[in-house]
């Protein structure tokens, strides 16, 4: 009778609406936190409270909702599509050479735009997204010599970013340091809505597209015996997440775990098809980098803590937590 209970509870607390429910009040408690200790000063000041809360604080709200949830999905379409664990944009390079393109645009031009910025930083995407996707056919799809290859693009892009930085000098220098690191504190309102369009336009065709997405996760023999043209439907979705982690590159800089640990938390609550484990991934990752932003401002006094160090600074335990219990299950 108890292990009856037991399992009822369980599923009840596994189904999409209890889900759905604990992180829709995780976001909402989230930008609650980040709204009143956003940093950038005290809201009781009533000559600047009301210019931080409209000015700073709430589009940092936003680009920390939509780049959450950018990077989530992406990290998710590329472990799914791929069918490796470590797989996301952070480590594959994807997100290094998003802000190589961002660098080299920065460092040679006089001026710098919204829209140029976004450019850069899908060409650049994309252009390590080929250099892999090469790779990945010649090794007849060897996803862990994938991994490391991106490890390998991803510190050689490193580097490049680092000679540039050497040349650069004043505004451009400042700007730069604290945006590699991973920062959120001054978003461009025009990159937000670019962010926005893209993620939505990106969501939806994920989602009408989610049944194709589960065939391929089966492996290319499953995909072909279902009729499926999983080589067509593998590059689409490749490029859905390369140009969502670059759209985020381009707003707050280098971001690591977002994409790697969302969607393996996501997974431990949820175990469905991707048409449910889409809206899952999008809110978890909305509301873990929400919080993380309000971490980041409890922690700024005098100082502005960028929010890519406390990504790191959770995001890593959890995935050590995560392999040594992936490793103890299968043990």
């Amino acid at each position: 009778m108890f292990n009856a209970n037991k399992i009822k509870t369980e599923r009840k607390l596994s189904s999409p609406f209890f889900i759905y429910t604990g992180l829709i009040a995780l976001l909402l408690l989230a930008s609650y936190l980040s709204l009143k200790f956003g940093g950038a000063g005290s809201l009781d000041d009533s000559s600047t409270g009301d210019l931080i809360l409209w000015q700073i604080r709430y589009p940092r709200l936003i680009a920390s909702i939509l780049i959450g949830a950018s990077l989530s999905l992406s990290g998710y379409i590329f472990q799914t599509v791929l069918k490796n664990p470590l797989a996301d944009p952070y480590v594959l390079g994807i997100s290094s050479g998003s802000a190589l393109g961002i660098a080299l645009y920065i460092t040679f031009s006089s001026y710098v735009f919204t829209f140029a910025t976004q450019a850069f930083a899908f060409v650049g995407a994309i252009f390590t997204l080929i250099i892999l996707l090469i790779i990945f056919r010649l090794l007849l799809h060897n996803t862990v010599v994938l991994i490391l290859t991106g490890i390998g693009i991803s510190f050689f892009f490193a580097s490049i970013i680092t000679l540039l930085l050497s040349y650069m000098e004043g505004n451009k220098l400042v700007y730069m340091s604290s945006w590699l690191v991973g920062n959120i504190s001054q978003p461009d309102t025009r990159d937000l809505y670019v962010l926005g369009f893209i993620l939505t336009i990106s969501s939806v065709i994920i989602y009408l597209f989610s049944n194709s997405l589960d065939v391929i996760q089966f492996g290319d023999d499953f995909a072909f015996s279902s009729g499926l043209n999983a080589k067509t439907f593998t590059v689409m979705f490749l490029i859905l997440a390369s140009i969502l982690a670059a759209s985020s590159v381009a707003v707050c800089g280098t971001l690591g775990f977002v994409g790697l640990v969302i969607p393996h938390m996501s997974r431990l609550i949820f175990k469905g098809r991707a048409s449910g484990m889409i809206g899952i991934v999008l809110l978890f990752g909305a509301g873990f980098l929400t919080l993380c932003n309000a971490i980041a401002g409890i922690l700024s006094f005098n100082v502005e803590v960028p929010v890519g160090a406390v990504t790191s600074f959770i995001g890593a335990p959890v995935l050590i937590y995560l392999i040594f219990r992936r490793y103890k299950v299968r043990s």
